[in-house]
């Protein structure tokens, strides 16, 4: 890191930041005594607090996301807030009934050799005031009229002062306005909101340490200051508590207890309270002399015996607050300094992200062509593997496991063969034919019937299949997990048209499964036709075993029935269910199983080929080709997205000066200074596949299992009882 100088009122050597640090820590080691060790540990952090103002006009807590360490002063109107910030800071504030302060007062208190008040400008500089010529009361009263105006409502606009004095220790104190409960006069019905509001934006701050003040005759459980510093602070780790108007406590022993905090029925904080004596709004004696007067009443006071001067006075309180302030100052300069860097490093990958303008046809398009490659390539391709992410499957394993849940719907339709509903509706149709042509003849037209009943089984299960599975795949690549775009302008414009063509790609191939299977489907209703040879073994096979169990129920109860073997199970259901029908119905039955079995192998494994070519191996291949003519097919596609725009000049413009306004500040602290809618080319209106009402295999499913009959639960039973016999 580069090491950096800064000129110190006092003298201090030329440091490098982590130098300064390093002093800051050291410091506090040193063993001396009374305001020398004061005079050592302030001028060992003022180099850092001096490179903290330096910043503090540069950025913005809330755009650049810097904490800055600040002792934030709160509490209910007339609870003694200003004589308090006068105490500390030395001068006069504004004083009155009603809200008086209405924007935040930022005073920053720098000891030195001599006193001199400067406000503070934009870009962190300083204008002299001289107070000999100039009330600073009178001025600031001023500079609130100016700020907020002439009305009683409250602003977030800042008023800084500096002030050096011999007498004051290095903190950065903030006054806000105190809290208003109910509106009185012309003050805004909402002033209770705006109030706590402002308040809440400065204590809600990690760096800032919460001043809560609030009267010695005022119980503590209803100072509202306290609630709001609880819901940022819960632990009560930053928080002070400051008691004022001393003088008017109406039990001097329950004082006692709050400061020890040592009962279980009192309100207890990390970094304690104080007890404080300032001097009244009417009250006409200097502020020097106040400090000396309260030193004079907790002198005779009975709580100084108990409780020591840490807990007591103005004087007290400061150290307290210097040497946390001091802390804060230690803990967040790296934090700062590391967080600028990377705010830095952020900008200016940004800045990276926005290229020159492309003014030219030519360069749109090669950048269009640039991009797209990169949109298949990156963003694309990537999604299919099987761990892009560490949670996901790959497409190929979960297209694999919803053919799995093809196959078991398509097993249950071929269980229905096996039920004495099935049988019936198979006797039914032959009976309605008996006379039309020689009995030893299986009825053909009856066998396509039932078969192409079958088939629209399968094609309605066939349907939801191929939607389901297109719709994981649009799922799969317009998913917007994946920030591949995020920062680079260009590509970001780009995106929704991408989008689009996506899904209408998408679109047109789930369009063409269905043409594909469903035709398919249509030669498979033509005529039952095979050249597979298992159809007539199967057949065969089930001939055999009959003639076989006949012939051993014909014989001698002694003899041992026969032995019958299957090549699947299915085939011994099959063929249990029919044993007890008569023929004709039997052979029927067995010849739709055979076909079916035939006709399931080869319509599945074509099915599920289509669908892996379709939903996996050819996506990103197809979308390139797509992305590639467009262009083509729309002369001004490119021109509509990539031309550069508003917006995107001012958003280059915005990045270049913040990353100009870092740099300084990384300089000053030592660091290494080193869509909307864009375009008018619009599809055609599309629909996702995205619907919770879309038909899925598991829904199909489901639905199978809750319209089951008893009838089949009772048949199944039976197959297996006969079985068992």
């Amino acid at each position: 890191m580069h090491s950096f100088t800064t000129a110190s009122r006092l003298n201090q050597n030329n440091l490098s930041s982590s130098d300064e640090t390093q002093h800051v820590e050291k410091s506090s080691e040193i063993n001396v005594d009374g305001n020398s060790f004061t005079d050592a540990y302030d001028d060992r952090v003022r180099p850092i607090m001096d490179k903290i103002d330096q910043i503090r006009s540069l950025l913005s807590t809330n755009n650049d996301g810097v904490t800055f360490p600040n002792v934030v002063v709160v509490g209910d109107q007339s609870s003694g807030k200003s004589t308090l910030l006068e105490a500390l800071s030395l001068v006069e504030l504004p004083k009155g009934s009603g809200i008086v302060t209405r924007c935040p007062l930022v005073l920053r208190l720098r000891r030195s050799s001599r006193r001199q008040v400067y406000r503070i400008l934009e870009n962190n500089k300083k204008d002299v005031l001289d107070e000999t010529q100039l009330n600073i009361l009178k001025y600031i009263e001023e500079e609130t009229k100016k700020i907020a105006g002439s009305n009683k409502n409250v602003v977030d606009t800042l008023i800084e002062l500096l002030v050096e004095d011999p007498n004051v220790r290095d903190l950065t104190v903030v006054d806000l306005p105190g809290i208003a409960r109910n509106p009185i006069g012309d003050q805004p019905k909402d002033i209770h909101q705006q109030t706590t509001k402002l308040i809440k934006k400065f204590i809600s701050q990690e760096g800032s340490v919460i001043l809560c003040v609030f009267p010695a005759n005022v119980d503590i459980a209803t100072v509202e200051s306290f609630t709001l510093a609880r819901e940022v602070d819960p632990d009560g780790v930053r928080t002070i508590g400051v008691i004022t108007k001393s003088d008017l406590a109406t039990n001097n022993e329950t004082l006692i207890q709050q400061l020890l905090m040592e009962k279980e029925d009192v309100f207890k904080l990390t970094l304690g309270f104080v007890a404080v004596r300032n001097r009244s709004t009417d009250e006409r004696i200097s502020l020097v002399e106040a400090r000396q007067r309260e030193k004079d009443f907790f002198q005779s006071h009975p709580v100084l015996p108990v409780v020591g001067w840490d807990c007591l006075g103005i004087e007290g309180l400061i150290n307290r607050l210097a040497n946390l302030y001091s802390d804060r100052v230690k803990e967040t300069f790296p934090k700062m300094r590391n967080d600028i860097q990377k705010k830095m490093k952020e900008v200016r990958e940004q800045l990276l992200n926005y290229p020159a303008d492309l003014d030219t046809p030519a360069a749109r398009l090669a950048k269009y062509h640039e991009l797209a490659e990169f949109y298949v390539e990156n963003m694309l391709k990537i999604r299919f593997l099987s761990s892009y992410d560490n949670k996901h499957t790959s497409m190929i394993n979960t297209l694999h496991n919803k053919f799995s849940k093809y196959n078991d719907i398509i097993n249950s339709f071929t269980k229905e063969l096996f039920t004495t509903s099935y049988h019936e509706k198979v006797r039914l149709a032959i009976a309605s034919c008996v006379g039309e042509q020689l009995p030893n003849f299986l009825p053909h037209p009856i066998l396509k019937r039932l078969i192409s009943d079958k088939l629209d089984q399968l094609w309605k299960i066939t349907d939801i299949l191929i939607n389901e599975c297109y719709h994981l795949v649009e799922k799969l690549l317009l998913d917007q997990n994946l920030d591949e775009h995020k920062g680079n302008v260009h590509l970001m414009k780009l995106m929704p048209a991408f989008h689009n063509i996506v899904t209408l790609y998408l679109k047109e191939k789930n369009q063409l499964a269905h043409h594909q299977l469903q035709e398919m489907i249509r030669l498979e209703k033509h005529d039952p036709y095979t050249m597979n040879h298992s159809y007539l073994e199967k057949v065969n096979e089930f001939q055999m075993n009959m003639k076989a169990c006949e012939a051993s129920e014909s014989a001698a109860k002694t003899s041992s029935p026969p032995k019958i073997k299957f090549r699947e199970d299915d085939d011994e259901l099959m063929f249990q269910s029919a044993r007890k029908i008569e023929q004709t119905t039997q052979e029927m039955l067995f010849s739709i199983y055979a076909y079916w079995k035939v006709l399931v192998r080869r319509f599945m494994d074509y099915t599920a080929l289509t669908l892996r070519a379709g939903c996996d191996f050819d996506v990103c291949t197809g979308i390139k080709e797509r992305l590639r003519y467009i262009p083509m097919e729309r002369c001004d596609f490119v021109d509509s997205y990539l031309a550069e725009d508003a917006y995107t000049l001012r958003k280059r413009k915005q990045l270049q000066q913040t990353k100009e306004r870092l740099e300084k500040v990384d300089a000053i602290l030592g660091g290494r200074a080193s869509i909307d809618t864009i375009g008018n080319y619009s599809f055609i209106d599309m629909h996702s596949f995205d619907n919770d009402s879309m038909m899925t295999l598991d829904k199909f499913e489901q639905t199978i299992n809750t319209s089951s009959s008893t009838t089949t639960t009772t048949s199944t039973a039976a197959i297996v009882d006969t079985t068992k016999k």
